[in-house]
């Protein structure tokens, strides 16, 4: 049936890719430092546990589509206490090595975040981000490295930290949010299918009461001479349609165009389909065209005679139509009663209960019958409408108060680091905050074009500044990393191809510069891997969320309807074998007595029209015909009093509410004197029931009654 947690697991799956692949690029700049002779001096057990830390993310990561949430969470667990491990152990392996600058790898936690919000949410997340960002300046001060490399490294380091952190927290969140829109709707599907399921079996007993019962009866009932033996015929044929109505193979099982072309076989009429694709529908669907194509055919046998008869299936654009044609005398449609229980019950009334579903029909003298019935599915509120296809929140708020304070304090360190550059460095953070409010203007919204282009130009412009005026080094160079957060927020912001064009233009501008200065092959990756690292992990993380999400909600929406069509079933079951025990008990004896083909009295034609009367009326009352107020109105009729039900719903209405109804009709009716009209009213109406009871007016609104003396 499906699972209503995929989404949940799917978001940590996602997030563990991305711990998977920030731990691989950490690897790569790492293995450039060590092949230069930078940073090392450690102990080999602890660079032992480094590579452990990260071969086991990077196995999680690649193991993560294969395993379910519990196992996933916990792997992710351990790789979150072995990347802290490191970290805590640092002192420890510095003083037993020779070390003498905390190295670049410590304070790479994107990776460790990233698992953290796997195993355990973005609490352990910013938990994770505030004990590196501390572990950072205590290890600076101590062993060294409190430099303007340091402090601008360590700055974005812990951005890019929070920046992951918020990212994967809203990826998370997308999930739960799927999952818990799958959830409310699953259970308000059941609800609704179950009473749909249980409306599909009260039309089915209702056109059958109709097609075969009531005209049986009206003709036993008539003084009209009709010939015995095909009066009988037809009461037989009544009952054992009517004994066998609960034992019917139902047309669930059958797909929708082979129910067809067998209805269309049974009433002797050509079949035609022209069918975009595979025809996928819900039981409650397929059980609503199949019985309203039936009751149209029936009425074409009936009426049209011998005239040709036609069913044309078309699938086009998700929308359904079948048309059943007759080539008869037709009849003018405005002349059809509001009480025609053939066409009001078993074709509009059974196409109105299906939402998306229609019924019309077309008609005039001479022109024959078409009787058009249309399906288009209604859709709803989407699974994933609790969970925004963006993040935003507090979260946004507090990352841009960060940013601009820790570029802030890049500016001041470098200018403290080189005196000489104060001017250059106020002029690239002029830059960087001045852009600032351009990316905060568009937080909420997708970007026109020309305004996303402006934000790119702005970035790499003043990477261009940046590069060719600042020393090639990481300290001097900290307006690079900074506008590529610019980018970040663009491909939040659904831009992922303009961010991308832009992280591409950055690494360009700084590799020329190292080309062109002859920098070792390993400082030009370092300088470019922050940069676009951060831009290639967003725009991949929303990419992957967009897909799961569409892919999680097709999940939900699968399993939404497998409950949905299994509680449908199991209602229209049950209620099908209570309304076919109650024909059993009550109209088959009937039939069988006409059956036997010997002249009715005339107290037996009173019987037979009165039967004919009292269902009648109980098509007429839908969802009223049931206890306790049928006996009540039994014993009202009883006393001479004149009752009429009439259900105008239209649609499903709430269990709930109906039980209210019924009892608050039935203690009406127990005081009645003379006559009783009590009647559901349309889905518009702000009352949603009435009841008059010898001229008095009383309305119900699911709450309350309100009961005017309104005369009639």
């Amino acid at each position: 049936m499906g699972d209503l947690h995929a989404g949940s697991l799917a978001a940590r799956r996602v997030i563990a890719g991305a711990s998977g692949f920030l731990v691989t690029a950490v690897a790569v700049v790492t293995l450039g430092f060590l092949a230069s002779g930078e940073q090392r001096g450690l102990p080999l057990w602890f660079h032992a546990m480094a590579w452990w830390s990260a071969a086991l993310t990077v196995v999680l990561a690649l193991a993560a589509p294969l395993l379910n949430e519990r196992v996933l969470r916990a792997g992710a667990g351990a790789a979150v206490a072995s990347y802290l491990a490191v970290v805590a152990l640092f002192p420890v392996a510095a003083e037993a090595g020779q070390v003498d600058r905390m190295p670049w790898l410590l304070t790479a936690s994107s990776a460790g975040v990233a698992a953290a919000l796997v195993a355990a949410g973005p609490g352990l997340g910013w938990v994770t981000v505030a004990l590196a960002a501390v572990a950072g300046v205590v290890y600076r001060l101590r062993f060294g490295g409190f430099d303007l490399d340091g402090v601008v490294n360590d700055a974005h380091a812990l951005l890019t930290a929070a920046v992951i952190c918020a990212l994967g927290g809203f990826v998370l969140s997308s999930g739960r949010g799927l999952d818990a829109a799958a959830a409310a709707r699953r259970e308000a599907g059941e609800r609704e299918s179950a009473e749909r399921g249980r409306l599909a079996a009260r039309t089915r007993t209702a056109a059958l009461v109709h097609d075969e019962v009531l005209a049986t009866l009206s003709l036993a009932a008539s003084a009209v001479a009709v010939p015995l033996d095909r009066l009988a015929a037809q009461a037989r044929r009544a009952a054992l349609m009517v004994t066998r109505l609960s034992h019917e193979e139902s047309e669930d099982s059958w797909p929708l165009e082979a129910a067809l072309a067998r209805e269309a076989r049974r009433h002797d009429a050509l079949f035609a389909a022209r069918v975009e694709g595979p025809v996928q529908v819900s039981d409650p669907v397929r059980e609503a065209i199949v019985g309203a194509c039936r009751q149209a055919l029936g009425n074409a046998v009936r009426h049209a005679e011998d005239a040709s008869r036609t069913v044309t299936l078309t699938v086009h654009d998700a929308t359904i139509e079948v048309v059943v044609a007759d080539e008869g005398a037709g009849f003018e449609v405005s002349d059809i009663a509001a009480d025609r229980l053939g066409i009001r019950h078993s074709i509009v009334g059974r196409m109105a209960r299906v939402n998306g579903g229609s019924a019309e029909v077309q008609s005039g003298h001479g022109k024959g019958t078409r009787v058009v019935l249309r399906y288009r599915p209604d859709p709803g509120p989407e699974m994933d409408a609790a969970a925004e296809g963006r993040p935003r929140g507090r979260a946004l708020v507090l990352l841009a108060a960060g940013f601009v304070a820790l570029q802030v304090l890049c500016a001041v360190a470098a200018a403290l680091a080189a005196p000489e550059s104060w001017a250059r460095q106020a002029v690239l953070l002029a830059v960087v905050l001045l852009a600032t409010p351009l990316m905060w203007s568009v937080r909420w919204a997708t970007p026109s074009w020309p305004r996303a282009a402006a934000i790119t130009a702005v970035v790499v412009g003043g990477t261009v500044g940046a590069v060719w005026t600042a020393p090639f080094s990481y300290g001097p160079l900290w307006p690079v990393v900074a506008l590529a957060f610019f980018l970040v927020v663009l491909a939040l912001r659904g831009r992922t191809g303009t961010a991308m064009g832009g992280a591409l233009l950055i690494a360009v501008v700084i590799a020329a510069r190292g080309v062109l200065d002859g920098a070792p092959v390993g400082q030009t990756v370092q300088l470019a891997a922050r940069p676009t690292v951060i831009v290639v992990v967003a725009v991949a993380m929303l990419l992957v969320v967009a897909r799961m999400r569409r892919r999680i909600a097709a999940l939900h929406r699968e399993a939404v309807i497998a409950a949905e069509n299994e509680s449908w079933s199991r209602a229209a079951r049950v209620e099908l074998s209570r309304r076919t025990d109650e024909l059993v008990q009550t109209v088959v004896p009937l039939m069988e007595r006409i059956g036997a083909a010997r002249p009715a009295s005339e107290q037996q034609r009173r019987e037979y029209a009165a039967w004919e009367g009292r269902l009648r009326d109980e098509l007429r009352a839908g969802g009223l015909s049931r206890e306790p107020l049928r006996s009540a109105v039994g014993a009202a009729r009883g006393r001479g009093v004149d009752v009429v039900l009439l259900d105008d719903s239209g649609e499903v209405v709430d269990e709930q509410v109906l039980v209210a109804v019924l009892a608050w009709m039935t203690a009406a009716v127990g005081e009645a004197r003379r006559d009783v009209v009590g009647r559901l009213h349309p889905p518009h109406r702000a009352m949603q029931a009435s009841i008059a009871v010898d001229g008095r007016v009383s309305l119900f609104d699911g709450a309350l009654t309100v009961p005017p003396p309104v005369p009639r």
